[in-house]
């Protein structure tokens, strides 16, 4: 009976979490397309499980100055997008590190990832995804176990 109970909460969760991450993605879709509205937008990431997973929108110009910002901060699925001062006017491609030293070291991750994302799309490149952190992990493990030769 325990055993059964278990499984219906655990079900039950991660339906709930289900639906919360469709709000978050709602959110998301909403100031993206509020932002692309108004040019073009680079979009840095730096998730994480045990830390605050960080999202950043930047909204630029034709000149490549950044005209508005946006962020999302959190562990959990009801983080919510809050503007980003600091760094309007700015051209994208010529953020220095230095530029960043008032934000956190995620969203400075994030800011510099959407930096190169930028940099790479200008250049006619792709985007390689960010592997999950739980793809991480898994690959970590996989390369542990090339080195050791284990089969």
């Amino acid at each position: 009976m325990f055993f059964i109970i278990l499984i219906v909460m655990l079900a039950i969760g991660f339906g709930v979490q289900y639906v919360l991450g469709i709000f978050q993605i709602k959110n998301f879709n909403k100031n993206y397309i509020e932002m692309r509205e108004n040019g073009r937008v680079s979009i840095g990431r730096r998730p994480s499980i045990f830390k605050s997973g960080t999202l950043v929108l930047i909204q630029i110009n034709g000149k490549n100055e950044i005209e508005e910002m946006r962020y999302m901060q959190g562990v959990t699925v009801f983080a919510k997008f809050k503007k980003l001062k600091g760094l309007e006017g700015k051209k994208i491609n010529q953020i220095k590190f230095q530029d960043l030293s008032h934000y956190n070291k995620l969203l400075t991750k994030a800011i510099l990832d959407a930096q190169h994302t930028f940099n790479v799309i200008q250049s006619g490149g792709e985007i390689k995804s960010i592997p999950s952190p739980l793809m991480r992990v898994v690959n970590n493990v996989n390369s542990l176990v090339k080195k050791r030769g284990v089969n």
